[in-house]
């Protein structure tokens, strides 16, 4: 048994020194649209024992001994893609199971480690999206447990034995153990960083000592379920510059700034001035003589005179409408636009803008107009998230003018 821990405590800190190299060469085959990032979670929530000593099979009991106990945790995560991320989690907990044929009961606590793959299934077998308000996940993973574990007669109470407690190889004595982790959970995203997550995953040990009772159950087993909240950072932000794309989500609404009177631009002028050809031959000469000797009256008009011409450019077309929605390289359905918001198909207009799709309403000559429409859209129709954008010759601007 020895030998084994020890196997396992190597191959576990094998995968510790691997996680980060892992994480660094995952940014050289990121997905096309996807950045990749950093998350902390912490997480609270009940740690359940399942092996010989439990009186049933599932529900845990409270009378007697009670088997309800609660554990706590911590996890730094790295998400390499739509689908799948690496998560390494410290965890607390205790333990406790009672068996009234047996007239047993044990209490006991753990210090856990393990490294874990997510599997976002509604990404790998739906359309890849970073957005979704809500989407399940399976973790697969392995890991080590450092218990100690307390027997007693459950009648009159009386302490029969102990594991670990200064006889193991683990922290501080504790009995070491390898452990395969697996479960589901659910992901509430609140905003761009904000996220809480439900998730419940069982650990399988590698042996059958932690109740104090080696007969019925080959492995024993613990769950942890947990309510948690995830903090995401280490994302690039995205600017709004040519072949860039910009998301629906992280455009701003920005008033436009009022320009003052009585600034107009100056009309661009043009200069032309005379171009007299040289005289090259005697009856040239004598030309201009003759020229001279005529009166202001009787002058032949073939000097050009100074003119100035003024030309005024043409004054571009800007338009206010107000967006309610964008996709990223793949057009959208105007009719699955209007079911979906209540609005006409015909008011609806499509538009591609730094490799995204994107679809507005109205056009209006003044940012006040189109707010008012902004402001119906989301109280009526309840496109929150809708904003004014301007366009200008037909082309959207990146910013409000």
């Amino acid at each position: 048994m020895l030998i084994k821990n020890r196997y396992l405590l190597r191959l576990f800190l094998l995968t510790v020194i691997l996680f980060p190299v892992i994480s660094l060469q995952a940014q050289e085959i990121v997905p096309k649209g996807f950045t990749p990032y950093w998350q902390i979670n912490i997480n609270s929530g009940t740690s359940l024992f399942f092996g010989d000593i439990k009186e049933n099979p599932i529900i845990p009991i409270s009378k007697n001994n009670n088997e309800w106990r609660l554990g706590g945790g911590l996890i730094v995560g790295y998400q390499l893609s739509h689908v799948f991320g690496l998560r390494g989690q410290a965890l607390y907990g205790q333990l406790a199971g009672t068996k009234t044929k047996l007239d047993r009961y044990f209490e006991g606590d753990y210090i856990e480690f393990n490294l874990n793959t997510t599997i976002n299934l509604n990404n790998m077998f739906g359309k890849k999206r970073s957005d979704r308000l809500v989407s399940a996940y399976l973790l697969v993973g392995v890991g080590i447990t450092n218990y100690n574990s307390t027997f007693y007669n459950l009648s009159t109470g009386t302490k029969i034995g102990y594991i670990g407690f200064g006889y193991g190889s683990g922290i501080k004595g504790r009995t070491l153990e390898g452990i395969f982790t697996g479960g589901v959970g659910v992901n509430f995203q609140l905003n761009n960083r904000l996220n809480i997550n439900f998730e419940t995953a069982n650990r399988v040990m590698n042996s059958d000592e932690m109740d104090g009772w080696v007969k019925n159950f080959k492995y024993d087993v613990y769950n942890y379920t947990s309510l948690g909240l995830s903090y995401k950072f280490g994302r690039k932000k995205i600017k709004s510059v040519r072949g860039t794309p910009v998301t629906h989500q992280n455009l701003r609404e920005v008033s436009p700034v009022r320009r003052e009177s009585g600034k107009a631009k100056k009309p661009c002028t043009v200069e032309m001035q005379p171009v007299m050809p040289p005289a090259t031959s005697n009856a040239s000469k004598m030309e201009a003589r003759a020229e001279k000797q005529l009166t202001p009256m009787q002058k032949p008009q073939k000097q050009i005179s100074q003119t100035r011409v003024t030309t005024t450019p043409p004054r571009p077309i800007l338009e206010y409408r107000v967006q309610i929605r964008a996709k990223y390289g793949q057009p959208i359905s105007i009719a699955l636009l209007s079911r979906k918001y209540g609005l006409s198909q015909n008011e609806i207009r499509g538009d591609k803008h730094n490799g995204y799709y994107i679809y507005t309403i109205g056009s209006y000559q003044t940012y006040e107009q189109a707010r008012t429409r902004r402001d119906t859209i989301r109280s009526r129709f309840g496109i929150s998230d809708a904003f004014v954008v301007a366009f200008k010759n037909g082309y959207r601007l990146d910013k409000l003018p």
